[in-house]
């Protein structure tokens, strides 16, 4: 799955990720793959799976993409 980064707080270690399928998805930074080797920056596009909580959906094995 694909999206754009709406907003990331590196301090608070969260934020959201909106997708054209189900919106705005929240990711946690232990969703991040890599966590640590890049910074998410509000409209980066990624790439990541979707998990389901108790809270609703999750993004995980949140990766950049390369734009051309």
């Amino acid at each position: 799955m694909e999206g754009y980064v709406k907003s990331y707080s590196e301090k608070k270690g969260y934020g959201f990720i909106h997708t054209e399928e189900y919106g705005v998805v929240f990711v946690h930074k232990s969703g991040i793959k890599e966590f640590g080797h890049f910074g998410l920056q509000k409209g980066d596009h990624v790439s990541f799976e979707l998990k389901e909580t108790s809270k609703g959906k999750q993004a995980i094995n949140l990766q950049p993409l390369k734009s051309y």
